[in-house]
Order: structure tokens, then C-alpha cells, then sequence
């Protein structure tokens, strides 16, 4: 064990590596959530646009302004 022991610099070295793994590991999880929150809105849209017509949000609003 005299590998992981850094002497005088045993605190910096460990905060630092522990900073990066938390710095990893939320650039792992945030994307998935994110991802997770676009599947459930598109989702939610499709339920909210299933009333068996095809139009868009834009096919909608271009009828209204003609």
C-alpha cells in the first residue's frame, strides 16, 4: 500500500481524484437524464396530438394565420 500513499500530499492528491470522478461521473448522468426528460415530452406531445389528425404545431398555427 505504500503505492497510494503520497506523503505530505496525500490530501491534495485524493480531493483531486475524487473531484474528477464526481466531474465524470455527472458528465455521465446529466446526459441521461436529459435524455430521459426528451422521451417523456415527446412522449407527452404525441399523447397530446393523438386526436387522430396529422398536423404539427406549425400546420396549426399556419391555418390560424390565413
Amino acid at each position: 500500500m505504500d503505492a497510494l500513499d503520497f506523503g505530505k500530499y496525500n490530501l491534495y492528491i485524493w480531493a483531486s481524484y475524487g473531484l474528477t470522478f464526481i466531474v465524470l461521473l455527472w458528465n455521465i448522468v446529466i446526459p441521461l437524464l436529459a435524455k430521459k426528460k426528451l422521451i417523456k415530452d415527446i412522449k407527452r406531445r404525441n399523447y397530446l396530438n393523438s386526436d387522430g389528425s396529422n398536423n404539427t404545431d406549425l400546420d396549426n398555427m399556419n391555418e390560424r394565420t390565413q
